[in-house]
């Protein structure tokens, strides 16, 4: 049965919360504040029906997302407190103090303003970049330093799929835009050979390197998903490319820009910014993984094997992800006209 809309006091948070069109709502541990509360969110339209967050608590947004951080760094793989970190720095050096401005006086314009400076970040990293900043309000909600975040309702884009797939002709083109050694074309040119996902090629470190197999192993702690290892075969170009980083940062991590760090969404962006003022097309470090699996299976390999070398436990992802395959007119015009299993040509 639903409870009624009216507060009720939950012991395992010391907390009143209540429950207005399905969504639910910390009011604080003070009663009378907490019917307060209450009556003031009925009093709003649900879209803009935001819970204030006690300024009793003392804690600056500052604090908040330091101890998100301290936490994540404890709790989650290097690759996620990274790109925690990287969104969350952003979202400070926006704001006008932020180690000085309480919890409660954050609002959601701040957070929209802060994305909308960034005009050129698609959908997808739009979402993730409002998702960073949420989540350490819900996290500190959930363990007690906050009673309720300041900004639970913010409107996401809606995600959208990656489809863009580079083609052979189109790899060609990229490539020769850079010179032999530079770090930009080395990172494409390993995701191009192996069909690593981005954040994989960008965290790669000497002490994952096999070279005896000719691959590249992280634990499964380090890997996505943190459940199963992952393994990065490498062709021949591939190998080449990880050997001479080698020599340059042997015991550190290969793949870095021209200053000497380490590549983040930011400085690819950059690149590949600049890159459309050549080529005319907006690539993504995706789109190269996705050329791979396009590639891959119009030249004949089962679909299983390539599920496999792209790190997927199964072929159930490939199957809904590169669906576009099927819009391949050519490549399905020659699959038809392929030798029957007699060995005489289809009419």
């Amino acid at each position: 049965m639903a409870r009624a809309s009216k507060p009720w006091w939950r012991e395992d948070r010391q907390a009143w919360f209540v429950t207005i069109d399905g969504q639910r709502y910390n009011l604080g541990p003070d009663e009378g504040e907490a019917h307060r509360e209450f009556h003031r969110l009925l009093s709003l339209a649900p879209a803009v029906r935001t819970p204030k967050a006690s300024p009793s608590t003392g804690l600056t947004v500052a604090d908040v997302l330091d101890k998100y951080l301290d936490w994540c760094q404890k709790h989650r793989a290097p690759r996620t407190f990274d790109w925690y970190r990287d969104h969350l720095q952003s979202f400070t050096d926006f704001l006008s103090k932020p180690d000085e401005m309480l919890v409660a006086d954050l609002k959601p314009y701040q957070v929209v303003e802060w994305i909308d400076q960034y005009p050129s970040w698609g959908a997808n990293y739009r979402r993730g970049a409002l998702i960073a900043v949420q989540r350490p309000f819900n996290w500190a909600t959930k363990v007690g330093y906050i009673n309720a975040s300041p900004i639970p309702h913010i409107e996401k884009p809606q995600p959208t799929r990656r489809e863009q797939a580079v083609t052979p002709d189109e790899w060609e083109s990229i490539r020769d835009h850079y010179r032999e050694g530079d770090p930009f074309r080395d990172l494409l040119e390993f995701a191009w050979e192996t069909g690593c996902r981005p954040q994989e090629v960008k965290a790669i470190e000497a002490r994952h390197i096999q070279l005896a197999q000719r691959r590249v192993l992280f634990p499964a702690a380090e890997a996505k998903g943190k459940k199963r290892i992952r393994i990065i075969y490498m062709t021949a170009r591939a190998e080449g490319i990880i050997r001479r980083l080698l020599k340059l940062y042997p015991n550190e991590l290969l793949f870095r820009n021209s200053k000497g760090r380490g590549w983040n969404y930011a400085s690819m962006n950059c690149r590949f910014s600049t890159l459309k003022k050549h080529l005319g097309v907006k690539y993504c470090g995706y789109a190269l993984r996705h050329g791979f699996a396009t590639r891959k299976l119009e030249s004949g390999l089962d679909h299983i094997t390539v599920a496999a070398l792209m790190g997927h436990a199964d072929a159930t992802m490939l199957s809904k992800v590169y669906s576009h395959i099927g819009d391949r007119h050519d490549h399905l015009r020659d699959q038809l006209n392929r030798e029957s299993v007699d060995g005489r040509p289809n009419a």
